[in-house]
């Protein structure tokens, strides 16, 4: 793998563990501990978590978005560059499917991490029910993570196996490779 889509992919890998384990943190730990406190006290935290953390919501929604149409750019290149299963594997694999099943769920889950983080009157009804919007966020973050995995499996067996049919790659793995198993 070449220095460039290295890096890339791991922007992407990095700018997803910020944002997931945030709002992990935030779901499980933070907001249960603000129960403790009166509405005051609980404003005046959320306020100050809210200045502080609105960089890196930003920062992860930026690098997701570039990393992720940059890596999915040079990706799609590279399987019609080697022309992988006659040019068919993304229609064969329904990769382009999955790939927009995944960018829809990352931009819901965009919209409610800014909307808890963020202060509009718009989007103040997120920010009334923290508990549902970051569960439902990251519901969101973790389908987009499964879906993520399935696309990569779909590529690393690609790699693996050149895409060969199921039979071609048992009559190879056979005792004495292809030509023992087409006797």
């Amino acid at each position: 793998m070449d220095p460039v889509t290295l890096l890339l992919r791991w922007a992407h890998i990095l700018a997803a563990i910020v944002a997931m384990g945030a709002l992990v943190f935030a779901r499980f730990g933070l907001l249960p501990a603000l129960g403790d406190f009166d509405t005051a006290t609980r404003d005046r935290l959320h306020d100050s978590i809210r200045r502080r953390w609105l960089p890196w919501v930003i920062g992860a929604i930026t690098v997701l978005l570039a990393s992720g149409l940059a890596n999915f750019l040079l990706f799609n290149g590279r399987v019609k560059a080697e022309g992988w299963a006659d040019g068919g594997w993304m229609r064969q694999t329904s990769y382009h499917a999955l790939f927009g099943a995944k960018f829809l769920l990352a931009m819901v889950a965009f919209y409610f991490a800014s909307a808890l983080v963020g202060r509009g009157a718009g989007t103040q009804w997120v920010r009334n029910d923290r508990a549902k919007w970051l569960s439902v966020t990251l519901g969101t973050m973790l389908a987009v993570v499964l879906l993520s995995g399935w696309m990569r499996q779909l590529h690393e067996r690609q790699e693996t196996d050149g895409g060969a049919p199921a039979a071609d790659r048992e009559a190879a793995a056979a005792p004495g490779g292809r030509e023992e198993a087409a006797r």
